[in-house]
């Protein structure tokens, strides 16, 4: 049986060597391959680095290390991927969680009063990351989360009892259908903004559900959809918070305008990338 320390060492070389990694990027890897498998933290990683894994964990290790190296997306092999602080489950039918989607619940927060009650929407949920991480952050909120695909939907309830929320209501709809006349103070939303031949679907993205990435020949379509449609269900002066692609954010700023809202503004993602843009609906 070999030591934590010798199959870090080992993940390492293999996701350096087979997949192109930077050594950063292998360590880092590696290592959650480890905390996943052995169900340590990193601090236990070091400390107890001469213990040794007994066969069945090898035997996970390898083959989570083989299908990754294959292509397979480390957040569907282990099933959990990290955000804004917390772990939520994840799977082959939803989109894996990003870090640049963190700064669309940054915009949002600093709307939404943590003292007052709000109606707030998650449209097109996918793993329910957005509207449950701002229902635990606005526990006193509302937060209606809907995506049109079961699975969705499905993956979503799993966060919802993996987090003990209480203050959210997941539904099945295709964006607004099944809303009815309900208005919201707060309309967020990540959806497929790439074109149907946009080169990122070749780069990464392969494994990732195409109706979640693609919306259409422009890859506008969803987002103006959107724009166009929450004016029925937002409240005056509510707002409408909006992830997007990196060439997108003056499309958006127009869409916007056409439909009426104001205080349009943009966000930076971590990479310094308009990710972000959102505005506030006024009823004249």
């Amino acid at each position: 049986m070999a030591t934590i320390r010798d199959t870090l060492k080992n993940i390492q070389s293999k996701l350096y060597e087979g997949i192109g990694f930077s050594s950063d990027e292998a360590k880092l890897e590696a290592r959650f391959i480890l905390e996943h498998v052995l169900k340590i933290t990193q601090k236990e990683i070091i400390q107890q680095s001469d213990l040794q894994i007994d066969t069945d964990n090898q035997t996970e290790i390898e083959y989570i290390t083989k299908k990754r190296i294959a292509g397979t997306p480390l957040p569907y092999l282990l099933g959990e991927w990290s955000f804004y602080g917390r772990t939520f489950k994840v799977n082959p039918h939803v989109l894996i969680p990003r870090a640049d989607t963190e700064i669309l619940i940054e915009k949002a927060l600093s709307k939404i009063n943590a003292h007052d009650l709000y109606e707030i929407l998650d449209l097109g949920c996918g793993t329910g990351i957005i509207g449950i991480t701002i229902a635990l952050e606005r526990p006193l909120s509302n937060v209606t989360l809907i995506d049109q695909s079961e699975h969705a939907i499905q993956n979503t309830k799993e966060n919802q009892t993996l987090h003990q929320v209480t203050n959210v209501m997941i539904q099945k709809s295709d964006w607004f259908s099944a809303l009815d006349q309900t208005r919201f103070d707060v309309i967020l939303s990540n959806p497929p903004y790439l074109e149907d031949n946009d080169p990122h679907l070749s780069q990464g993205l392969e494994d990732e559900p195409l109706d979640a990435l693609v919306s259409g020949p422009t890859g506008i379509e969803a987002i103006q959809y959107i724009i166009e449609n929450a004016k029925n269900h937002i409240k005056p002066s509510g707002w409408l918070f909006i992830e997007h692609g990196y060439n997108q954010a003056i499309i958006l700023k127009d869409l916007f305008e056409k439909n009426g809202y104001q205080h349009i503004e943009n966000a930076n993602d971590i990479h310094g990338i308009h990710r972000v843009t959102f505005a506030q609906y006024s009823i004249v």
